[in-house]
């Protein structure tokens, strides 16, 4: 069974069809998602879904708690004291990362809101490892700062479970990086676009052992459905698409996929 390691499913976009689209997902052998969070106050949200999809001949939905960089301006004086209660309060439930968070420098070109990037990013950083979770990390167009974040939070160890970083959309040279510090490699539908062969080539160099799959829904639909919503079913796309790179049967592909995203996670 597949694991679609980040999708938005309470989204108003699945608001007139959600159980529809979840029942979608579960026949299509999806049968756990993660739900990222993008804002504090979207958590209780999650929080109750996880309670209704319980994996009960249906989807298993897990989540994170966290501020995506392009929603910094949610973030306030309390947040920090929120994010770290909710975290402990929460562990032991279905809550299994801190996240998303990151760095954006593509939506936030000023320089003084990249700082306040990087200083809400370092905060996530020292909540997932006050809790020992894993961290999901969102980073466009800030490769270099991202790593250098990291590196200064974490010691090398391509053995270690420290996070993913989601929807990769960088080089070679920075999966290596990401690689190095015991962080995971995330593919979602990006990795089918025709356009995007210099994906594919990356994919083949990432270890079986330190990849994931995802939608990112309800964005970046799969070359197959572009121009359309994404939802977790599509999953299997991207799961094509690797089982070409890695000249593996798809069986094998969703399998080490899932297994994967069981250790980082702790599924």
């Amino acid at each position: 069974m597949l694991v679609d390691s980040h999708a938005h499913i309470c989204f108003d976009s699945y608001d007139e069809d959600r159980e529809d689209m979840m029942a979608r997902a579960y026949d299509s052998g999806v049968s756990t998602i993660l739900h990222p969070c993008c804002q504090l106050n979207e958590f209780d949200t999650l929080l109750t879904l996880t309670k209704k999809y319980d994996g009960k001949q249906q989807v298993n939905l897990f989540t994170a708690v966290g501020v995506h960089p392009c929603n910094i301006d949610t973030w306030d004086l309390n947040s920090a004291e929120i994010l770290y209660a909710k975290a402990k309060k929460h562990k032991a439930e279905k809550l299994k990362a801190i996240g998303e968070t990151g760095l954006d420098y593509f939506h936030c070109t000023s320089l003084e809101k990249q700082q306040e990037q990087r200083d809400i990013f370092q905060t996530h950083i020292d909540v997932a490892k006050k809790f020992n979770l894993p961290l999901i990390i969102h980073t466009r167009d800030a490769w270099q700062d991202t790593i250098d974040i990291l590196a200064k939070n974490f010691e090398k160890n391509p053995d270690a479970h420290n996070g993913v970083i989601h929807c990769f959309t960088g080089s070679l040279e920075d999966a290596q990086a990401f690689l190095e510090l015991g962080f995971y490699i995330s593919w979602s539908g990006v990795v089918t676009f025709k356009k995007n062969n210099h994906f594919r080539e990356t994919a083949k160099q990432i270890p079986l052992s330190r990849f994931l799959v995802e939608t990112d829904s309800p964005y970046l639909a799969p070359q197959a459905k572009r121009g359309k919503r994404n939802e977790p079913s599509y999953v299997n796309y991207v799961v094509d698409t690797l089982s070409t790179c890695y000249q593996m049967a798809r069986e094998e592909i969703v399998k080490q996929s899932t297994q994967n995203a069981q250790k980082l996670f702790s599924f």
